[in-house]
């Protein structure tokens, strides 16, 4: 992003760099929307047992309700990544993880 020496920081010099850090940014959530969407008919049943909480550096982060449910997400968790990364052009989930907090 180029910015000149006597603006202040955070500000664009073009309406090209103002649109490319608007796509960058809004790029995020629609992927978040999408796989909210998604998150119950790929997980089917076990939906109710996991609570998607959310996504940070490809790492898909999903609290169990029990350990059984825990054990069961880790049993499936690389073809829920397979299965979740066909609606996205590029591939972002890596793996999954689980979280009690």
């Amino acid at each position: 992003m180029t910015q000149r020496s006597d603006a202040p920081r955070g500000r664009w010099t073009n309406a090209g760099d103002l649109v490319a850090a608007f796509t960058r940014r809004a790029a995020a959530p629609d992927r978040l929307a999408i796989l909210n969407s998604v998150w119950e008919k790929e997980c089917g049943s076990f939906a109710r047992h996991w609570d998607l909480i959310g996504v940070k550096k490809g790492v898909l982060y999903v609290r169990p309700k029990s350990s059984a449910a825990a054990q069961e997400l880790h049993m499936r968790s690389e073809g829920l990544v397979k299965s979740l990364n066909k609606y996205f052009s590029r591939p972002w989930i890596i793996t999954v993880r689980t979280t009690y907090r």
